[in-house]
């Protein structure tokens, strides 16, 4: 072999090598921004990942502070029944008290008629011993049978305004719009 033939060989190695380098510095160029594009890709996905988490995690922190607020309400509630309880077995207590009394005033009441038709009866001179007022027309007209009526009568109308009287005073207690 001669030297010629060497030398072209070896440009041709070379030019061979040289190419190869050329292509290896181009293909590594592109294989290191396909790399760099894949990673700034992930990167993103990593980010909005870590966005929907923030996004997860203040739903769920709404949802407890919307519970907590629930359950602030529903105890504010519940004391303010307790309160409502409260005011209203002040306020049965205060009438049963009332109750007494006016039942203890009806009574005297009563014994205040009582004794009032007591005297009535020991005024009037158509009345005898223990009847209430009977008229004396109907004692003259019809005799003794008219006189047993007339008293039947009036003691029948008497117990009837005496029951009438006790439904009122023993009925429901009045309303404040209901009193007089």
């Amino acid at each position: 072999m001669d030297t010629t033939t060497l030398i072209w060989i070896i440009v041709g190695i070379a030019v061979v090598l040289v190419i190869v380098v050329v292509a290896m510095l181009l293909t590594a160029r592109g294989r290191r921004t396909r790399r760099q594009e894949h990673q700034h890709d992930r990167a993103e996905r990593m980010r909005a990942d870590a966005r929907e988490t923030e996004l997860a995690a203040r739903e769920h922190e709404a949802q407890a502070a919307r519970a907590q607020a629930d359950a602030a309400a529903a105890t504010a509630a519940a004391e303010a029944a307790k309160a409502r309880a409260a005011e209203a077995a002040i306020d049965a207590d205060r009438r049963a008290g009332t109750i007494d009394e006016h039942r203890d005033e009806a009574a005297g009441l009563r014994e205040q008629q009582a004794e009032t038709l007591r005297k009535a009866d020991d005024l009037d001179p158509y009345v005898d011993g223990g009847a209430t007022s009977a008229p004396a027309a109907a004692q003259s007209v019809h005799g003794n049978d008219a006189d047993a009526e007339a008293r039947a009568d009036a003691a029948a109308e008497a117990r009837t305004r005496d029951e009438v009287a006790d439904d009122e005073v023993t009925g429901p207690p009045r309303t404040r719009s209901e009193r007089p």
